[in-house]
């Protein structure tokens, strides 16, 4: 397929359809390219025990409120995905999936999106893309030593899979949210 439209938007996830959302509002033509087979993200392929670290009424996406899951406070993985694929129906957002995106060329006028069904061109591209394809396993030193099992994030499932182990989890993410205490402490 070959096109021509305002704005390509290169991934279909939460900030490909935020993006989609507004593009729609300000009445310009564009196009939303995903590269997954079906909606709802890097939340589709999460590991089992994720749950959103917040309530829905804070996780949503424009115009549209994350309903809440019944029985839990923190969302789930399945009901983000259900939310998206939602989202993406409700506003009649022009997602083709799966599509690859293979490069982006600067024709002068235009940009040229180059995918595995053909070309698109268009007067600006927003990259939506996140990082849960391409992880990033940065150079510590004595990283390559370390005889031990070592994963992404995008390798986890279940903390059963570390179960009599000793762990060390690295990184800068949003941190595990803790559970109220049960009774008050009383200060020493």
């Amino acid at each position: 397929m070959t096109g021509h439209t305002d704005v390509v938007v290169i991934g279909g996830g939460q900030a490909g359809l935020a993006a989609g959302y507004h593009l729609r509002r300000q009445g310009l033509d564009f196009v939303v390219l995903d590269a997954r087979a079906t909606p709802g993200g890097a939340w589709q392929h999460t590991w089992d025990s994720l749950h959103l670290f917040s309530p829905a009424a804070f996780s949503s996406l424009p115009g549209r409120l994350m309903p809440t899951q019944p029985g839990e406070e923190y969302p789930d993985a399945g009901h983000v995905v259900a939310y998206l694929s939602d989202y993406e129906k409700r506003y009649e957002l022009p997602v083709q999936r799966p599509v690859q995106v293979l490069g982006v060329h600067d024709d002068g006028r235009l940009l040229r999106v180059e995918t595995d069904s053909g070309t698109w061109h268009a007067r600006a591209v927003i990259s939506a893309t996140g990082t849960w394809w391409r992880p990033f396993l940065p150079a510590v030193p004595g990283r390559g030593d370390f005889a031990g099992r070592q994963l992404h994030t995008v390798s986890y499932r279940r903390p059963q899979d570390f179960a009599g182990r000793r762990v060390i989890v690295v990184g800068a993410a949003t941190p595990a949210r803790r559970s109220p205490p049960t009774s008050p402490t009383t200060p020493n």
